[in-house]
C-alpha cells in the first residue's frame, strides 16, 4: 500500500473505479502505520481513526479515484491517548 510522511503527517493512498473503494484502501493503509507506530491492533487503530484520520480525494481522472488518508503529525500524542482500555497490557496490570 503506497504511503508517505509530509511535513504535516502520514498519508496513504486508495486508488478504484468506486471512490468509495478507494476511500477504503486508503482508510486501511493508514491501519498499518498506525499499528506500527503507536502498537495499535487493527480494531483499536480503525476506532482511532475514526477521531484523528481525514479523507480527502485525490483525483477523479478516466474512471479511476483516488483518496488519501491523512493522519497529522501530532494527532496521537502517547498510546491510548484516546482509549486508555485500548491500551497493551504488561505482566500485572489490569485494565479498568
Amino acid at each position: 500500500m503506497p504511503r508517505a510522511e509530509t511535513a504535516s503527517g502520514w498519508l496513504t493512498f486508495g486508488f478504484h473505479e468506486s471512490l468509495e473503494e478507494a476511500a477504503a484502501l486508503a482508510l486501511e493503509g493508514m491501519l498499518d502505520p498506525m499499528g506500527e507506530r503507536y502498537g495499535y491492533g487493527r480494531k483499536e487503530a480503525l476506532a482511532l481513526a475514526s477521531l484523528v484520520v481525514d479523507l480527502r480525494v485525490t483525483q477523479i481522472v478516466n474512471g479511476v479515484k483516488g483518496v488519501h488518508a491523512v493522519l497529522p503529525h501530532g494527532a496521537i500524542r502517547q498510546q491510548a491517548f484516546f482509549f486508555p482500555y485500548f491500551r497493551k497490557e504488561s505482566a500485572g496490570d489490569t485494565v479498568d
